[in-house]
């Protein structure tokens, strides 16, 4: 899954032969909802190696509890949730490089949180771009 919502954001065709490999430790795991964070943090990572990528990956997931749409992060959650969705996308292209449904969504939960997951995307995008700012002029 790290993959797919990464592949889409790179460049291949600048490094055919390259093979580039991603490692993520997660310490404590709070269940599908620390994916979006492992992707993320992937794809601030092969922008600061320097690799070449449109866009920086932004992931966010969200899951609904009866009528409910309440935001990531809430551990365990996902386990009572009756749907979710996680969007991974490039904010400043605006496509979504990856997008996964689980369990029975109505037409307009899909059409509330894919809303809400783009937005999310745009205000984590600001954010992650802000804090390579911040490492590239601390490391000058």
């Amino acid at each position: 899954m790290l993959y797919k919502a990464l592949e889409g954001a790179m460049m291949l065709e600048t490094f055919p032969k390259t093979t580039v490999d991603v490692f993520a430790l997660v310490l404590e795991s709070g269940g599908i909802n620390d994916l979006p964070v492992v992707k993320s943090c992937a794809s601030l990572a092969l922008a600061d190696a320097g690799i070449m990528i449109y866009d920086l990956v932004a992931v966010v997931f969200v899951a609904s509890f009866f009528v409910y749409v309440l935001h990531s992060r809430i551990k365990h959650y996902d386990h009572c949730a009756h749907g979710s969705l996680m969007l991974s996308c490039m904010p400043s292209c605006y496509e979504i490089t990856q997008l996964t449904f689980t369990g029975e969504p109505s037409t307009a939960y899909i059409n509330e949180a894919m809303q809400l997951c783009l937005d999310a995307c745009n205000k984590l995008g600001r954010v992650m771009r802000s804090c390579l700012k911040e490492a590239a002029s601390a490391s000058q």
